[in-house]
């Protein structure tokens, strides 16, 4: 795959975000809510509402969580659904405990390293190459397995009790989003060669009814995960991957399985930060640029110039790390521990303190490590979502099919993800969000590729005082990190975090990020310049999710929706 292959899928994916959430920042002035019993924030305001509406049934933040995720994939299905995967971070309140269950999609059994290195150079188009459309991106799911955890091992409601707003989204119908009928117009020409998708009027504001989903969420709520992963759903979704080229088989989807995994946390600032472990590095992001921060500008910094530039300069090394040292932590073994090394994580402070931006490369510090210091493997499109409940649980959680409409076809009238993309290519390409991935990333059997995905819940004196996480590819940590600093640091309400203007710097290319729906005041974009950073515009910077929660005899629960995004929390 030649590397204008690259350049050209990353201009229309630059191309479709610019198209996908055109709404200005304030145009959506329900944005936000104060709650005072429970709260749900999602990208779209029928989601919430299934959320609330099971909380409101006796359900707790897990019955949710699941639901809004089922409606989510109903009424966006550009970014998430059952074909497509992700994590979820829970807390309990009963004992306090924090639980991360990894539901990331799967390579099949047939994938190999260089399964996309292919020579020559694809038609142009969005998303034009094989590990972002067809059979050969799309990866096992595990959105189905990842729900039917959640409900089972957290939950209080029936599995059938759970489904059942999804489904009736599905049957009734629902009105198209802005957001969605822009995603349907820049991969219109693709969605038309499926012979499901091709039949959905995806006009802003039209009623869209999608029975074959409906029928899936049936045998769902019947049947559990299984109809997926073996039954007869699955194996049309088998013959469906397969005819578009793909390598998929009932056998992959049988063996797949959630993992349970250690989340990663960090003390900074005052708070105890909890966040998303391999196969994730955005979680490793945040906290390794929360150490750093902490180190090069006190305690207790104050938004300006010299905290952005600090914070910019503080994501450059953890980003390198990543391309060097991230994969399945099922199949490789992780440096977690070294990377995360106090004095290492001191020089990066040093040089972030300074009054001048630094070139990436600056910051990259190798390490070496033993298996007695690293952590081994243990075998056991997006949206964002939050969720608090009235005994005090806490959801957080991150699905996603990958880039709009995933792989572009359906099957068993699913949405099929494209998440093979997030795999490494041999050839040093970059993927879709201009993140080139290491050999430990390469594609292979049953591997789960690296995410960004950062779903968080922040503790203060041991009890949660937010829930936050985004959708947009690599942007997500930044983006997620700026508001709960937002919130936690700076005295925002979640609906001001939300909103205000954010950066975004990934160690390559060497530019600053900052917004042209949320512009940085023109002193603090003098100020960054000043210091040496090549700034550079973006429409947005992800989509975030949030619910602060203040503690206390009238807790009140802050939840705010992007505008970026037109979603709207609910609740009581």
């Amino acid at each position: 795959m030649g590397a204008m292959v690259r350049k050209v899928s990353m201009l229309f994916w630059a191309v479709s975000a610019l198209l996908v959430t055109g709404l200005a920042i304030g145009s959506s002035p329900e944005h936000a809510s104060v709650f005072a019993i429970d709260a749900v924030a999602a990208d779209h305001f029928e989601a919430s509402k299934a959320g609330a509406e099971v909380l409101a049934a006796g359900g707790n933040a897990a019955d949710a969580a699941a639901a809004t995720m089922l409606a989510l994939g109903v009424v966006n299905p550009a970014s998430s659904g059952l074909g497509g995967g992700g994590f979820a971070l829970y807390y309990c309140a009963k004992d306090g405990s924090l639980t991360f269950l990894d539901f990331r999609e799967r390579a099949p059994r047939a994938s190999h390293q260089a399964m996309f290195d292919i020579e020559g150079e694809q038609p142009p188009g969005p998303a034009s190459a094989p590990s972002q459309l067809g059979g050969l991106a799309a990866g096992v799911p595990g959105e189905p397995a990842g729900i039917e955890a959640l409900v089972r091992r957290f939950g209080k409601l029936a599995l059938s009790d759970v489904v059942a707003p999804a489904l009736r989204l599905a049957e009734e119908g629902f009105q198209v989003s802005e957001a969605l009928a822009r995603m349907g117009q820049v991969f219109g020409a693709q969605l038309r060669q499926d012979t499901v998708m091709s039949k959905w009027d995806l006009r802003p504001g039209a009623v869209l009814r999608r029975p074959d989903l409906a029928r899936v969420l049936r045998a769902f709520a019947d049947e559990g995960a299984a109809v997926i992963y073996g039954g007869v759903i699955g194996k049309e979704m088998v013959t469906s991957v397969q005819a578009h080229g793909g390598v998929m088989t009932l056998a992959d989807l049988y063996a797949y399985r959630v993992r349970t995994r250690a989340p990663l946390e960090v003390e900074a600032f005052g708070h105890r930060w909890v966040t998303a472990p391999p196969p994730s590095a955005g979680g490793f992001t945040m906290i390794q640029s929360l150490s750093i921060l902490e180190r090069a500008v006190g305690p207790n910094p104050s938004y300006g110039a010299p905290l952005l530039h600090a914070m910019a300069e503080s994501w450059k090394g953890p980003f390198l790390d990543r391309q060097r040292y991230f994969g399945d932590p099922d199949q490789v073994i992780l440096p977690v521990a070294s990377m995360l090394e106090p004095s290492r994580v001191e020089k990066r402070a040093k040089l972030a303190g300074g009054e001048r931006a630094r070139p990436s490369s600056d910051y990259d510090f190798p390490v070496e490590w033993t298996k007695t210091n690293a952590t081994t493997p243990d075998n056991a499109g997006t949206s964002h979502l939050c969720v608090v409940d009235g005994e005090g649980n806490v959801a957080s959680v991150t699905t996603t099919v990958n880039l709009p409409f995933g792989a572009r076809f359906t099957g068993g009238g699913i949405v099929m993800n494209d998440e093979m993309d997030d795999f490494s290519r041999g050839g040093g390409e970059a993927n879709a969000f201009g993140l080139v991935g290491g050999h430990r990333n390469l594609p292979g059997p049953f591997k789960r590729p690296v995410s960004t995905m950062s779903p968080t819940i922040v503790l203060r004196d041991g009890e949660p005082a937010l829930c936050a996480g985004a959708s947009g590819g690599s942007r997500i940590v930044t983006a997620t990190q700026q508001v709960a600093m937002n919130v936690l640091l700076h005295g925002m309400t979640a609906s001001d975090a939300v909103a205000a203007p954010r950066i975004h710097h990934q160690g390559i290319p060497e530019a600053l990020r900052v917004e042209e729906v949320a512009p940085l005041p023109p002193e603090l974009r003098d100020a960054l310049v000043a210091r040496g950073h090549t700034i550079k515009p973006i429409h947005n910077v992800a989509n975030v999710q949030a619910i602060q929660i203040e503690q206390g005899p009238e807790r009140r629960l802050h939840a705010a929706s992007d505008p970026r995004k037109g979603g709207r929390p609910a609740g009581r």
